[in-house]
């Protein structure tokens, strides 16, 4: 489906609120969004820049050269310093600038950068209440603008849309922001978070490199991962395309690649098996994923991706399944800890998720999640603690109030 196909689905422009926007990751993913890459050519967006106050200058600087480029998506573009309720806004990105935004790692060259994103993350958290618990007057507003959606056509059927209330999307680069914004705020459900992964992208590299194959015919890769350490992979069955293979079982694990095609590739089953998937592409994965690949433009280029994966199923109301890897907060599937962040493979369709339990039977796969689960209750209780630690011990940022921190800690 091109951009083009994702028409403008509401009469009214979205509002998009994106905290840390100068950075350079951010900028890239602006300028793709505002130019139709993400939402569509033809939907309008109304951004927020939420920056600290002393960053206000810089980021209008930033708008001016957003307005010189006439993209056809910016209807408006405005900095703020305050901070946004879940009410005002239809998306939310968070770009943590964390040299691994997936392990909570702070080093002595960069803390003061790591801090301030940290920070700030916190008091956003902090912030956010679900609609529930707010006054109501903002409860007649949300009523209002929901009555309103219910008159909103589809833009190529004509068909209503559902009228059921639109939850906003909050978009981190990583497990990190998930962690802190699910933890930290108040009564927010789980199902709103959101993160892009590169094992999809480095699995599909590595096995392309090694079977010496375009990386757009190998097929779909399921990722399972507490973080880039500790993860597991899956590939469907045949595992190139338009491969053909005995049986029709995806559990089967002689189905993996045509005897033919071995034999053409120069492979035989001694270095090509289910083993060699479970074992060495899990090791020469993880050795990648080491290099730590978040660069800007990766990290632009992923959260671009992402959100246009997640708004796909939000605008089309006919059914249509997206199927991709991506971190959320866990409902508790396929013997995960509900409540804590993992990268899992997801279904998408009709604006919820769910995910994806295929491989919910490999028993190799439960032995994997158990590893899982230990690794993401240690990454949860040492980012708590670090997050603690940085509030009390009150470094870098002398202008941290005690309120803040209190607010923080009473939680935990």
């Amino acid at each position: 489906m091109t951009s083009s196909e994702i028409s403008q689905p509401f009469s009214e422009p979205l509002k998009v609120f994106v905290v840390n926007p100068l950075a350079p990751a951010s900028q890239l993913f602006i300028v793709k969004m505002m130019s139709g890459v993400v939402f569509g050519e033809n939907q309008l967006i109304d951004m927020y820049l939420i920056v600290y106050i002393n960053n206000i200058r810089a980021a209008e600087a930033f708008i001016l050269e957003i307005e010189s480029c006439a993209f056809s998506c910016n209807n408006s573009i405005k900095v703020s310093s305050d901070i946004p309720r879940v009410t005002d806004g239809d998306v939310f990105c968070f770009m943590t600038d964390f040299d691994n935004p997936n392990l909570m790692l702070f080093n002595e060259e960069n803390i003061e950068d790591q801090f301030n994103a940290l920070y700030l993350i916190i008091k956003l958290a902090n912030s956010f209440s679900w609609p529930s618990e707010l006054d109501d007057k903002e409860g007649e507003t949300i009523k209002k603008n929901n009555h309103e959606k219910k008159n909103i056509k589809h833009a190529k059927t004509g068909k209503p849309l559902p009228a059921k209330e639109r939850k906003p999307i909050f978009l981190t680069d990583g497990l990190v922001a998930i962690d802190i914004l699910y933890s930290m705020s108040s009564n927010m459900p789980s199902d709103i978070y959101f993160c892009p992964t590169p094992i999809t992208a480095i699995a599909k590299s590595v096995l392309g490199d090694y079977l010496n194959v375009h990386c757009n015919v190998i097929n779909d890769v399921l990722v399972w991962a507490a973080n880039d350490d500790v993860f597991h992979i899956e590939v469907e069955r045949p595992l190139i395309i338009h491969d053909e293979v005995d049986g029709g079982s995806h559990c089967n694990e002689n189905n993996i690649i045509g005897k033919d095609l071995l034999e053409s590739l120069n492979l035989d089953s001694t270095q090509f098996s289910a083993s060699w998937l479970k074992k060495e592409l899990i090791e020469k994965v993880a050795s990648s994923a080491s290099k730590n690949p978040y660069g800007c433009i990766y990290r632009a280029v992923e959260f671009s991706k992402t959100l246009r994966d997640i708004w796909l199923t939000r605008i089309h109301d006919d059914g249509k399944k997206v199927y991709n890897n991506m971190g959320v907060i866990s409902d508790g599937s396929l013997g995960t800890i509900k409540g804590y962040a993992y990268v899992l493979p997801v279904v998408f369709s009709n604006g919820s998720w769910s995910v994806n339990k295929q491989f919910e039977n490999d028993i190799h796969l439960k032995q994997e999640i158990k590893r899982m689960n230990q690794e993401v209750t240690k990454r949860h209780q040492e980012m708590i603690s670090h997050c603690k630690k940085i509030l009390h011990e009150n470094i870098i940022n002398q202008s941290l109030k005690d309120e803040d921190a209190s607010s923080f800690t009473s939680k935990y």
